[in-house]
Parts: structure tokens; C-alpha cells; sequence
């Protein structure tokens, strides 16, 4: 005969019972939530080597007005990168209202080499001599050793006459190309960039460049970020800056002759955003020299620079 039990009746012993189940079904529960959180879920985190990354090689090319002070996109200093314009369209010439393309490279990213590319945003501090000046992107496009890859990005909206941080791009925006890590990584890789003048003589000024990388790596979403690096020799001093996320854990800077001696080396503390590292090589010869940063993850970055004395 099969047992129907009252439910009306219960002992002590049921009661015990059912607490005990409710507290399993509770924490089940729990472990469910976790388990979905951690499917569906996206984790952003500083990258390894890496946050906002600024160029740290600068050139220009094709017609067009000639640009000056390429290298002062690295910082918001009020020293910055500029192209004096000429009025539209009635200049004297055909190429005096719009730049020549300006390619900043040499981001010195370290993507993990089995990571997807999911965006790139690009920063750039922007600003017009006068209100209403005209001034306007007409080419803004990622590039790998100056070919351009992918789709532009340039903003037909006039700048403004006050400092204005623009941003392009999102975090799952690949700018119209799709990216390896071997190619963000390369020395090469950067952006090239063109304005144009609408209206009456004036400069255009661009204090601050730095570009992010969103990557997928694992199971979340990982983030670098730079300015171009700043690394050369200039006078009798050699120069390494940048605003990067490889420097808020610290870094190992060494430089060392082509023959392997070592010639320098400094311990960057952690818990700072920028560098600006002036060496005195007054003393050093003339030569190629080796310039290796490591991060405090062990990702490097190595840069050749050439010192020249007359």
C-alpha cells in the first residue's frame, strides 16, 4: 500500500528538514547567478603594458600645408602640434587651405598575441585660433607603415576656439579593417591625419593624441591605452616620455649600446600615469643605441634611437 502523509501534520524532525533544504535551494540559487554573471558577463581591466598610448614617431607626407611640432600631441601643455592655414578658397595657391598628412606612429602596444581586437578609440585635444574658424577633419584613418586600412574617421564638425577633447571610435568600433595584435603592436602602426580650412587665415592646434585598445582575451575585455612614445635623442639628452597604463604598476627602463653594454638604467616607481625622462649623454659616443622599457607583467617594448654628434 503506498503511504499518503498528512500534511498537516509536522514533527520537529520535518521542520529541521525543510530548513535545511531551503538553505540548500538558497545557495543553488547563488551558484546559478555566479555561473550566468560569469557567461554572459564583461570584465574591463587594465591592460598588461599599456593605457592611453601616444605616437612616439612623427612624419608628414603628400600636399598640403606642412605641419610643426608633430611631437607635441604627447601631453596638454599648451605646446602643441599646429598648421597655419590659409584662407578658402581664394589663397594664392592650391594646396595653402588644407594640411599635408600628418602620421603619428609608434604607439608601442603589447597586445597578447592570441587576443581578438574588439575597438579602438582614438583622443585628440583640438582647438581653432578663433570662434567659428572653419576648421575641420578631412582625413582621419588607422594606418600600418603609412597605407591606410580601414574606414575614415574624420568629423566634418567645425573645431571649437577652446581646448576640446574629441573622441572617435568605441569599444567594439575596429575602424572598418580587422586588426591583429601583431599589427597594433608594430611599430608602424598609427594614424594618419589631414585638416581642412573653410574660412579665413588661421592655426589649427593639436595638444594631445592617445589612442585605446579594447581586446578580447580569455573570457573579458581587456584595455590599453597610450600616446605615442617620445623616445630620442635630441641635443645632449636622451628623451623618453609618454602618458601609458604600462607605467601605473612601474617599469624597468635600460638602454643599452649595440654591442649589449649597458649604459643606463632607471626603476620607475609605480602609481604614475606619465613619464618624462631626460638622460644627459653629453658623455656617450656617437652610435646606436637600444632603449627597453618592461613592464612590472613583463611585457617589453624596444626602441632603436640613433645618436649624432656634429
Amino acid at each position: 500500500m503506498k503511504r499518503i502523509r498528512d500534511s498537516s501534520f509536522t514533527t520537529s524532525q520535518d521542520i529541521k528538514h525543510i530548513a535545511i533544504l531551503r538553505q540548500i535551494k538558497k545557495a543553488l540559487k547563488g551558484i546559478l547567478i555566479l555561473i550566468f554573471i560569469l557567461i554572459s558577463g564583461v570584465f574591463i581591466c587594465n591592460a598588461q603594458s599599456t593605457g592611453p598610448q601616444t605616437p612616439t614617431s612623427f612624419a608628414f607626407s603628400g600636399y598640403g600645408v606642412s605641419w610643426a611640432n608633430l611631437g607635441g600631441v604627447h601631453a596638454v601643455d599648451n605646446s602643441p602640434a599646429y598648421v597655419d592655414l590659409a584662407q578658402f578658397p581664394n589663397c594664392g595657391g592650391a594646396f595653402c587651405y588644407y594640411s599635408n598628412l600628418a602620421n603619428f606612429s609608434n604607439f608601442a602596444f603589447s597586445i597578447p598575441s592570441n587576443a581578438t581586437i574588439a575597438g579602438i578609440i582614438l583622443e585628440a585635444n583640438q582647438r581653432v585660433s578663433s570662434p567659428g574658424g572653419g576648421i575641420r577633419d578631412s582625413v582621419m584613418l588607422l594606418a600600418l607603415n603609412g597605407t591606410a586600412l580601414g574606414s575614415d574617421h574624420s568629423d566634418p564638425s567645425y573645431w571649437l576656439d577652446t581646448p576640446t577633447m574629441n573622441s572617435y571610435g568605441d569599444s567594439t568600433d575596429t575602424w572598418g579593417y580587422s586588426w591583429t595584435p601583431a599589427e597594433i603592436n608594430d611599430i608602424g602602426f598609427g594614424l594618419l591625419y589631414r585638416v581642412t580650412n573653410d574660412s579665413y587665415d588661421q592655426p589649427a592646434s593639436l595638444d594631445y593624441l592617445a589612442m585605446t585598445i579594447y581586446y578580447q582575451s580569455g573570457t573579458g575585455i581587456s584595455v590599453q591605452k597610450s600616446t605615442p612614445w617620445n623616445i630620442g635623442f635630441y641635443e645632449n639628452s636622451l628623451i623618453i616620455s609618454a602618458e601609458a597604463s604600462i607605467l601605473a604598476k612601474g617599469v624597468k627602463i635600460e638602454v643599452r649600446q649595440i654591442d649589449g653594454k649597458l649604459k643606463y638604467f632607471y626603476d620607475a616607481a609605480s602609481g604614475n600615469s606619465k613619464l618624462d625622462l631626460r638622460v644627459d649623454v653629453s658623455s656617450w659616443a656617437t652610435g646606436v643605441y637600444l632603449v627597453t622599457i618592461v613592464s612590472a607583467e613583463g611585457a617589453s617594448i624596444q626602441r632603436k634611437a640613433i645618436l649624432s654628434k656634429n
